[in-house]
């Protein structure tokens, strides 16, 4: 008997609001990323007081982690609850006001180093606050559908200063057995999208798979970092 292979799961903006609040964002850390901590040295490139961009940063620590020394982290996100989420628990004093170019809003941390915006991210663009030194890209590429990752990464390259430095995590499993969220980013892909105009360089692939993994039906799943740079 024949089986089919999953289709990757589509995921619309009120699917991704659900889950928020039925506190079901299981992707969230509590702590600091272990890849960012290990490459910190990679993104920052002995720079200081830096630009970085945060793609669907949810309410992530890593945020705060990187605003406490001393770097401008700008971050975008389609659900407010993350945001205030972020703030509260992060006990940093924020205030908000319309972002109209996105058509949301906008909160930021009342020293001006945490801003994020609550909006579609495709509404964000280099017109609103230029080009940023550094991109971290935690799941934020494949939590993407698969017809939207082409214009995603025209976005990210279009927000890349010339010495940018983007850090990408994905993940690379059975893409049949399982349809995402988080989807299945194998390399091919990766150097389709990225390759006419950046270099990529490995620094990660490590084996992450737990029960959590195999009730979704995989005998393997790898977390891996790249180090995307423009040619």
């Amino acid at each position: 008997m024949s089986t089919s292979a999953t289709p990757p799961t589509v995921m619309t903006s009120e699917a991704w609001a659900k889950q928020w609040k039925e506190k079901n964002a299981t992707w969230h850390k509590d702590v600091t990323h272990k890849f960012l901590q290990k490459h910190l040295d990679k993104l920052l490139a002995a720079r200081e007081n830096i630009k970085i961009f945060v793609p669907l940063c949810g309410k992530a620590v890593d945020i705060k982690w990187l605003s406490d020394m001393g770097h401008t982290v700008t971050g975008v996100e389609l659900v407010e609850q993350a945001i205030t989420e972020f703030f509260e628990e992060q006990q940093v004093e924020y205030t908000t006001e319309l972002a109209e170019s996105v058509n949301g809003r906008l909160f930021k941390s009342i020293d001006g180093k945490i801003r994020l915006y609550q909006c579609d991210l495709f509404n964000y663009s280099s017109t609103i606050e230029g080009q940023f030194d550094a991109i971290w890209d935690r799941g934020s590429l494949c939590a993407m559908n698969v017809e939207d990752l082409r214009r995603y990464v025209d976005l990210m390259v279009s927000m890349m200063h010339q010495d940018c430095r983007y850090l990408l995590a994905t993940y690379d499993y059975d893409g049949s057995r399982y349809g995402g969220p988080p989807h299945n980013t194998p390399d091919d892909q990766i150097t389709a999208l990225f390759g006419e105009r950046c270099d990529i360089q490995r620094l990660e692939y490590e084996d992450i798979c737990s029960e959590k993994h195999k009730k979704w039906g995989l005998e393997a799943i790898y977390e891996k970092l790249d180090l995307i740079t423009l040619k």
